[in-house]
């Protein structure tokens, strides 16, 4: 399986409950040895999510991260917000478009969560 999350929102709650999800995923596809790759692209206003300090939530990113989960962010968004990728998590990808990522993944057979 293939699943790719888009977020926009900086709001802490529809963050955490993303966060929650991608952890419920990750347990159920485990729990079935079932692989999976997951994406989480970011843009608009959920750059918040990615900033290495001043988040709420770096541990929970972090340990998706750990399980595997990529986070993507828009360059658009970083120039439109201008962000150094310095100030993001070390692990964090660019894209140049993220709706073009988005647009190319769903062409590729990935299924399409928006949050």
């Amino acid at each position: 399986m293939q699943v790719v999350f888009q977020i926009t929102s900086g709001e802490q709650h529809a963050q955490l409950s993303m966060l929650g999800q991608i952890n419920n995923l990750l347990n159920y596809t485990g729990e079935r040895e079932t692989r999976i790759a997951v994406e989480v692209v970011v843009h608009g206003h959920a750059w918040n999510l990615l900033l290495a300090e001043g988040h709420p939530f770096p541990e929970k990113v972090t340990a998706l991260h750990g399980r595997s989960v990529r986070f993507l962010i828009c360059q658009n968004t970083l120039n439109g917000r201008e962000l150094a990728v310095q100030q993001l998590f070390p692990f964090v990808e660019v894209v140049p478009a993220a709706i073009a990522h988005l647009v190319e993944r769903q062409h590729q057979g990935w299924a399409y969560i928006r949050c």
